[in-house]
């Protein structure tokens, strides 16, 4: 069977053929392109929204942390400005669960920035002119609030921080009942009841004030560090002191019957085994007057020889304070038996030209937290001379 070849086209026939096939190709080409552009786009917004999920995450409490009634079933949540925050133990931080917006790419806003701004000496764009002057935002203040805790002696010692955001009641044991072991037809189970009590949280005011010189604020590179470390240690060291006094002055702490040396090891000793004789497991801290521990681990044997500290108190921390009164200590199990409340607004406020003369400004910093004793029983009160 004979197949009819077509005759050859003319040139112009076949440059027609290649335009054609061309075009074809450039417009196939061109919307793959335009497929490929509108793919990448949409891609780029999947990311944009994942990071934005991931930025709305990051700001939620319990985040990186695990939840308290998985890993930590003693403790309890409350709620903060709307965020669920575990109470707060010694190595917890209150500025985890209020992490800053995120500022793509401006630096982080800080306390140097509010009082510069305050001041009318800066110009960043997240002033704090167009936030407010009475406030600063949480992470801030909760940050500076880790500051007071990590430099309290009670803190140290193991006490727990519960958060409140207003008056709070909560209650605590004083006596536990008795158990009796039944004989069968034997009315040998007699009626005792536990004693709690209710403990009202509704922390008073503490309150530091800082003259600011405009000089120092304009030209201090660490001004920042130096008003959180200048705040915290005074926040710290007057809760200490009014914690202190709390602990030694609650009638339901048991103490030494008999005098207990604070200024020795031995002392220490017995008045940890005081305490396990009634019932209380070994003491985890205790805080002593600094005057007592500097004599106490300055003591040495007949030779001169330095008396170290004996084996059975090294799981014991061994603190102490200036706030404490000198031949007095207080040991036990802090995190079962003290609590700190506090408000979690800690307010920073800026008076303006408070003392014109000087061209000086004032710093307030103000917050509402206190130490309660929330189970005396295991707490106990070395007395070095009972009266």
């Amino acid at each position: 069977m004979n197949q009819q070849m077509d005759k050859p086209k003319p040139n112009g026939g076949a440059t027609d053929i290649l335009m054609n096939a061309f075009s074809e190709f450039k417009s196939k080409h061109d919307e793959n392109l335009n497929k490929r552009d509108q793919q990448l786009k949409n891609d780029i917004a999947e990311v944009q929204s994942s990071f934005d999920r991931v930025e709305e995450i990051l700001n939620r409490p319990l985040n990186g942390i695990p939840k308290a009634e998985v890993s930590q079933p003693n403790r309890f949540e409350v709620t903060v400005s709307g965020k669920k925050i575990p109470v707060l133990g010694r190595e917890d931080r209150l500025s985890n669960h209020f992490r800053p917006q995120p500022s793509y790419g401006e630096p982080e806003w800080n306390l140097e920035d509010f009082v510069r701004n305050s001041m009318g000496i800066n110009s960043r764009n997240n002033s704090v002119l167009e936030r407010g002057s009475a406030t600063v935002p949480e992470f801030l203040t909760s940050r500076i609030i880790d500051d007071i805790r990590a430099k309290n002696t009670l803190i140290k010692s193991g006490a727990l921080t519960l958060p409140l955001d207003g008056k709070t009641v909560i209650g605590r044991i004083d006596t536990d009942p008795v158990a009796y072991l039944h004989a069968e037809g034997v009315d040998d189970i007699d009626l005792s009841l536990p004693v709690f009590s209710p403990v009202e949280l509704d922390p008073g005011m503490i309150a530091v004030q800082i003259p600011l010189s405009v000089e120092i604020v304009a030209d201090s590179a660490n001004l920042d560090l130096l008003l959180r470390t200048s705040i915290a240690a005074a926040v710290a060291k007057k809760l200490d002191a009014l914690g202190i006094a709390a602990l030694l002055a609650d009638v339901n702490i048991p103490e030494s019957a008999t005098g207990e040396d604070t200024e020795t090891w031995s002392g220490l000793i017995a008045a940890a085994g005081s305490s396990v004789a009634l019932n209380c497991d070994w003491a985890k801290a205790v805080i002593s007057n600094a005057g007592d521990y500097t004599k106490r681990i300055s003591q040495v044997d007949g030779t001169g020889r330095w008396i170290g500290r004996p084996s059975e108190l090294l799981p014991m921390s061994d603190l102490f304070t200036t706030s404490m009164t000198a031949g007095k200590s207080i040991m036990g199990d802090f995190e079962k038996g003290l609590l700190l409340g506090m408000r979690q607004e800690l307010r920073l406020e800026v008076v303006r030209w408070h003392q014109p003369g000087s061209a000086s400004h004032l710093l307030v910093a103000y917050l509402r937290g206190q130490f309660y004793v929330v189970q005396p029983a295991a707490m106990y009160r070395q007395l070095k001379t009972v009266v």
